[in-house]
């Protein structure tokens, strides 16, 4: 029993010692104590990213420390030498972990040549037509499937932000990349045509519909004509008919008295 709990204690005391710092990072951290402005950037860093919270304090230094070159230097090692570097990897500020904070991951892409060039031209002509409109054209898909395609603009994908005083990123994730994240729009079906009918077959039925019977010649319906009107005009035939034949006989007559 006692054996078991020396064990457990050793455990104990095993897990409590601090991580192995790498030597890349020892020497990535040495540098930047080395430079004036590093040593005070990871200064901030290492008094804000305490609380594991991802405070807007932490977000700022991190920030800050990769905009200096041996700052940049140190948060691209394995950070097991970097103060805060739990906080750091929780809330998306380090460079070899993921998903990045968004901001962030447009810092990253922004010192990178080759990503830049492809962000900026995605930037210049997209940024008003996703911010305002909330619409992703077709060249704008391209231009930020070109900036993806990169190395560091990846990370855009998959980028996420904190729930702590964030607008930026948040104006950056939501309608800067999701609009032209998500599937490009296709055309709807036109309602009415569940067969999958082209739209020379849908116009063919709708002239069906309305097409007109032709009609026979010289039919016409009880409502053209008025009811009697044959009779009277076969009377008036035989009238015409009778009336020089009755003269010719009164004639006949009236001569042969004489």
């Amino acid at each position: 029993m006692l054996s078991v709990l020396c064990l457990c204690l050793l455990a104990v005391l095993l897990h409590a010692q601090p991580p192995m710092q790498s030597p890349e990072c020892k020497k990535a951290a040495s540098d930047c104590e080395s430079a004036t402005d590093c040593v005070h950037r990871l200064a901030v860093l290492q008094s804000a990213c305490v609380t594991n919270t991802c405070q807007p304090q932490c977000r700022e230094a991190a920030l800050n420390l990769y905009q200096n070159r041996e700052g940049r230097a140190l948060l691209r090692t394995d950070a097991s030498c970097v103060p805060g570097r739990y906080e750091l990897e929780k809330c998306g500020f380090l460079p070899n972990k993921s998903p990045k904070h968004c901001s962030f991951a447009k810092l990253i892409c922004e010192t990178d040549l080759q990503c830049n060039s492809k962000w900026e031209v995605f930037v210049s002509e997209c940024e008003a037509d996703t911010n305002e409109l909330g619409h992703c054209p077709e060249k704008c898909h391209r231009h930020l499937n070109a900036t993806l395609s990169t190395q560091h603009g990846a990370a855009f994908a998959s980028c996420t932000c904190t729930d702590k005083e964030d607008g930026r990123c948040t104006q950056l994730r939501e309608l800067t990349l999701l609009p032209c994240l998500l599937p490009e729009e296709v055309p709807l079906p036109r309602p009415g045509s569940p067969s999958g009918g082209g739209p020379d077959e849908e116009e063919d039925a709708d002239l069906s519909a309305n097409r007109v019977s032709p009609s026979k010649p010289n039919a016409h319906s009880q409502s053209d004509v008025p009811d009697g009107a044959p009779q009277g005009v076969a009377r008036g035939h035989c009238l015409l008919l009778a009336l020089p034949l009755a003269l010719t006989l009164i004639s006949s007559s009236f001569w042969a008295m004489r």
